[in-house]
């Protein structure tokens, strides 16, 4: 074999392996958030963040599959921003039901909203 046969066989091994790294990598990058979401929840990571209430593992469920707990209680919102961002959220592919949504609501305004003066 010439050496730029050589070259060229090396040059499409080391570029089989690039592709195959590169697969592998995003696809444990994708794997990642969920099992992460499931070990935040699992552990119960929200109720470190999230006050006590019977809404908390529906908050904690449906808000850390992709957002760590901080950063769904570091601002407050109205009724009509949280209303808006769980709408958003929803269409991002959150999962809760009409009646679920209505309690994260509820839930997010009383803990979160305008009127406290900072989170429990």
């Amino acid at each position: 074999m010439s050496s730029r046969s050589k070259a060229g066989a090396r040059l499409t091994s080391a570029t089989g392996v690039c592709v195959l790294l590169i697969l592998t990598a995003g696809t444990a990058r994708a794997d990642e958030p969920a099992k992460s979401a499931g070990n935040r929840a699992a552990a119960g990571n929200g109720s470190s963040v999230f006050p006590a209430a019977p809404e908390r593992d529906l908050v904690a469920r449906a808000c850390t599959a992709c957002h760590a707990p901080e950063l769904v209680t570091a601002k407050r919102h109205t009724p009509e921003e949280w209303d808006d961002i769980i709408a958003k959220m929803i269409d991002r592919g959150a999962q809760a039901s009409d009646t679920e949504q209505q309690q994260i609501l509820e839930y997010l305004v009383r803990f979160f909203g305008p009127s406290q003066a900072a989170a429990p």
